[in-house]
Order: structure tokens, then C-alpha cells, then sequence
């Protein structure tokens, strides 16, 4: 989706509702205790989200907005919310004191961004996060499902933590100006149980091999060998793509 979609707004008062309820219900549900949203723009999700946590951080860059939006946390029913003046994209998480698996996050932002944040938040923090609550392009579902065909490098990531669930198709005319894309709601959620594998050997795994994508894992591994060392491919899956595999065919890879 191309750049010009920061102008996108959701306008949909249904669609908005729909996502504060949802927010209310992850959150209850999973007993956390804080809530993040991250770059409210006209903060319409905001208003309706606000009052959900006792503990309310947003992160927002541009400071054109601080007194609007100051005005708009200030209607917070008690305790009060936190504004980080601040790129998301630049912040250094640690500086949180939260404990992150009692931590939601809610956004609504342009797509372009969307995998730069969630490669961020999971390299820093390994998707450490209770849940997430997000729009992303309909294209960019389809890669991230658990069955997706074509399984792509955020597919690893966010699949190795959380169940990744769809919520909603959103139409393009619940946007001002529509997009030329549908849209839909997802839903992360933390899984009982994990791969048999480590989060960090699986991230050394993609950076080696992502960047080769139509080629075999037969072959990546041969390119690489002599510079990177490598991993040990199986012979059942050395003509297969990264994308083609499953996760106990990936599992297979780490024990060999």
C-alpha cells in the first residue's frame, strides 16, 4: 500500500465501536493491567479506549497535536493516561516498567508502517506483549494466517508467539479518502505453547535465509555455508522453499 494512505482515516463509527469492544473484552479476558496505543492520529479509537486501563500510554510523533490530545486524555474518568512525544520507531523499550505479558496493544495506523513497528516491538521484545488489536492490508493477512500458502518473514515472527485470528473484513469506504484495498481487523493472542525452537536461533535462521526466498533451502544453504556457517537441511525438505514450510517441517531443521 502506497504512502499516501497516512490521510486514511476511519471514519466508520460501527468499525471504531467494534474495535473498543473488542480491546475491552482481550483485555479483561487476559487480566492485563496496561494498555498501549500507538499513534492515534484523530484519535477517534482513542475516546473510546481510554477509560479501559488504569495504566493508558500513547505514543504519537507529532507534537502539532499535543494540546488536542492532551485535552482528549484529560477526560479520562480516573487516573491519568500517559503521551509519549515520541517516534515509536526510535524509542527504547526498556524504558518501560511494565511487566509486557500484562500489556495490550492497539493501533491504527497507515500500513506502511506496520512491519517496521511489529519487527521493532519484536526484536526488542520478542512478542513478550499479552496482545495486539490492529488493522492490517488484506494482502498482508493473507501471509500472516497460520495456513497461509506463502508464508512470509513477519509470518515467522508473529506465528511463533501468538495465534494470529481475523476479525473483521473492513471496507474501503469505512476510510476518508477510501483506499484501494480492503482492510482487515486481527487479533494476536499468546499461544500455550511454543515451537521447539529458540526465538533468537529462529531470527538468525530468517536473516540467513529470507533474503533468498525463491530459492531452495538446498541451495541457500550451500551459498551461505562458506561465509555464515549454516544449518543443516534435511534431505526431505532441501527443495523446498522457506515460505513452503510448516512448523514441525521447520522444527525438523533445529533438531537436525
Amino acid at each position: 500500500m502506497s504512502t499516501y494512505l497516512w490521510q486514511n482515516f476511519l471514519t466508520d463509527s460501527t468499525i471504531r465501536h467494534r474495535i473498543a469492544d473488542k480491546a475491552k473484552d482481550f483485555y479483561n479476558q487476559n487480566n492485563c493491567e496496561n494498555l498501549i496505543e500507538i499513534w492515534p492520529w484523530k484519535w477517534s479509537i482513542t475516546k473510546l479506549i481510554l477509560n479501559i486501563s488504569p495504566n493508558f500510554t500513547l505514543f504519537e510523533k507529532d507534537e502539532t497535536l499535543k494540546e488536542i490530545l492532551e485535552e482528549v486524555v484529560a477526560k479520562k474518568e480516573s487516573w491519568s493516561a500517559k503521551i509519549i512525544w515520541w517516534d515509536v520507531l526510535e524509542w527504547d523499550l526498556s524504558q518501560f516498567e511494565w511487566e509486557k505479558n500484562q500489556t495490550f496493544v492497539v493501533w491504527n495506523l497507515p500500513y506502511y508502517i506496520t512491519s517496521p513497528i511489529l519487527r521493532k516491538f519484536f526484536w526488542d521484545w520478542k512478542g513478550e506483549f499479552a496482545g495486539w488489536l490492529f488493522m492490517v492490508q488484506d494482502e498482508v493477512w493473507q501471509k500472516l494466517r497460520f495456513d497461509a500458502g506463502k508464508k512470509s518473514y513477519l509470518y515467522w515472527i508473529l506465528n511463533y508467539t501468538y495465534e494470529v485470528q481475523y476479525l473483521k473484513t473492513v471496507p474501503a469506504k469505512a476510510f476518508s479518502p477510501a483506499p484501494k484495498v480492503k482492510s482487515c481487523l486481527i487479533w494476536l493472542s499468546k499461544k500455550d505453547k511454543l515451537p521447539n525452537i529458540e526465538f533468537d536461533e529462529l531470527i538468525r535462521f530468517l536473516d540467513l535465509f529470507s533474503p533468498y526466498s525463491r530459492k531452495t533451502l538446498g541451495k541457500i544453504s550451500k551459498m551461505i555455508s562458506k561465509k555464515w556457517g549454516s544449518f543443516v537441511i534435511p534431505e526431505n525438505l532441501s527443495n523446498k522453499r522457506l515460505e513452503e514450510l510448516n512448523w514441525v517441517q521447520l522444527e525438523e531443521i533445529f533438531i537436525a
